[in-house]
């Protein structure tokens, strides 16, 4: 079960004292979403019971389709690899849900505290990762509903985009997360950035 206490992870706005605040008008705005839930789940995609328990427990089945993520009532279900997800959920909702897919013989492990995520959005969000992203963020390319790993400003993301604002959420390991979001505010400084609190 995943421990928020002292074991959890330092996160960039502790880090650096970001204070809330910014122009309304911003090109992006950006904030953590704190303490978020994340489970890794391992199971055949053919497999029908193992397809019905994460149904049945998450509210949608996982993605079989490469680079996709589905959402559920504030879930999202990120495809990884041919048998791998990360489910990521509210804070505190971790624990039922490990327990359930447990319990149904799904393979689940809690890396909730291996890392933070990192919204960011606005109308000038997808200029900002494309100047220190190689993948192709066009909307022809990758829109709503589309997930993909790769570097961002040389830092290993997960990310996936949750809406067309466009809005991105971006998961980055407790080591370097304080890096990347520096990395975003600079990046972002010509177009002004809004910083929201967790």
């Amino acid at each position: 079960m995943a421990d928020h206490g002292a074991q959890a992870c330092v996160t960039p706005i502790d880090v650096l004292a970001t204070p809330p605040g910014g122009p309304r008008d911003a090109g992006i705005t950006i904030r953590e979403r704190r303490l978020l839930g994340k489970l890794l789940l391992r199971g055949d995609p053919h497999d029908t019971d193992f397809n019905d328990i994460v149904q049945r427990t998450v509210g949608t089945a996982p993605p079989i389709t490469p680079n996709r993520c589905v959402f559920h009532d504030a879930l999202a279900v990120i495809w990884l690899g041919p048998d791998e997800w990360l489910v990521v959920t509210p804070p505190g909702r971790e624990d039922g849900l490990l327990d359930a897919l447990a319990a149904g013989g799904v393979a689940v492990t809690d890396v909730s505290d291996q890392s933070t995520v990192i919204r960011l959005s606005g109308p000038r969000a997808r200029e900002v990762l494309a100047q220190g992203c190689a993948l192709d963020l066009h909307p022809r390319s990758f829109s709503v509903g589309s997930a993909a790993q790769s570097r961002i400003g040389r830092v290993r993301t997960t990310l996936w985009q949750v809406d067309d604002r466009p809005g991105y959420d971006l998961l980055v390991s407790c080591s370097f997360a304080a890096w990347l979001w520096t990395w975003l505010t600079d990046a972002g400084g010509e177009f002004g950035v809004r910083v929201e609190a967790g």
